[in-house]
């Protein structure tokens, strides 16, 4: 019979009450120690529990990844995270704030975020500007979000390996342009967005265009083959692609998937008959 650690079954217990304990004990939750906090921020991003009304509480200087894919949060929340900036702090600082939730926000160092849904250009142009140092950007089904976020992206997130933008309906070629001057993009997710070729001609001009490793242009209705194959005769280190259910697509493209030129380890399309 296995013995839980003490600090493992105190976790489980916040976790199932913890709407009841920010109601209650909201004072006793600020005052934990961050390592506490590390690991209850973790287990409750994985089940959905963080939102714009008790982010604040379990922010802590020691996360770097915020996984809010089942999380119900707004630009709210990246409004909080980029008050916990440290240009904001010491903006803050400068100013003399004497509100008692600037004094305690914890200086956050984001490298990985991953959001879905609810948020806009407004609240994540924001927050770009405040993280520069940001490595893998995950905006999965935003609708919101259009080709004025990358542009900051383009213009903030110099240190950016991966983005994924898939179901991103508003994202165009325009957006994609923006990313050109990106150095070290390895992976990039625009599936179910409104590109043409357009925008697989940018990123076989880009600077990342001999870093760029994976590409998933699934259920993009507009690109054809003359797009597609200048994309992969310009990224030669091409591994993993995927373009299902791209109507304009034929057999040319598939046949240009030859092993002399790539050493591709996963593919995934559909050609229309």
């Amino acid at each position: 019979m296995s013995v839980y650690k003490l600090v493992d079954l105190s976790e489980y217990c916040i976790a199932k009450y913890f709407e009841q304990i920010v109601r209650d004990q909201l004072t006793t939750i600020r005052l934990l120690p961050v390592n506490l906090k590390v690991r209850l921020f973790f287990l409750l991003t994985q089940r959905g529990l963080i939102d714009d009304s008790n982010i604040l509480v379990l922010l802590n200087s020691r996360t770097q990844v915020f996984d809010f894919h089942d999380c119900h949060i707004t630009d709210e929340t990246l409004s909080i995270m980029s008050k916990c900036s440290l240009n904001s702090q010491i903006e803050r600082q400068r100013q003399i704030s004497t509100t008692i939730d600037h004094q305690t926000m914890p200086v956050l160092n984001p490298t990985v975020v991953y959001i879905n849904d609810r948020i806009s250009d407004d609240g994540w142009i924001k927050f770009i500007h405040e993280y520069l140092n940001l490595r893998k950007i995950h905006l999965n089904n935003c609708p919101l979000i259009t080709d004025k976020s990358l542009y900051s992206i383009g213009q903030c997130c110099h240190r950016l390996i991966e983005l994924d933008l898939n179901g991103c309906m508003n994202i165009s070629d325009e957006g994609i342009k923006e990313l050109k001057c990106l150095l070290h993009i390895k992976s990039l997710g625009l599936a179910q967005t409104s590109i043409t070729d357009m925008a697989l001609y940018s990123i076989g001009q880009a600077s990342f265009k001999h870093m760029l490793q994976e590409i998933n242009v699934k259920q993009c209705q507009n690109i054809t083959d003359d797009g597609f194959m200048y994309l992969l005769s310009n990224c030669p280190n091409l591994r993993t692609i995927g373009f299902l259910h791209c109507p304009k697509l034929t057999e040319l493209s598939r046949q240009s998937l030859g092993p002399h030129t790539h050493q591709f380890s996963y593919v995934v399309w559909s050609i229309p008959v």
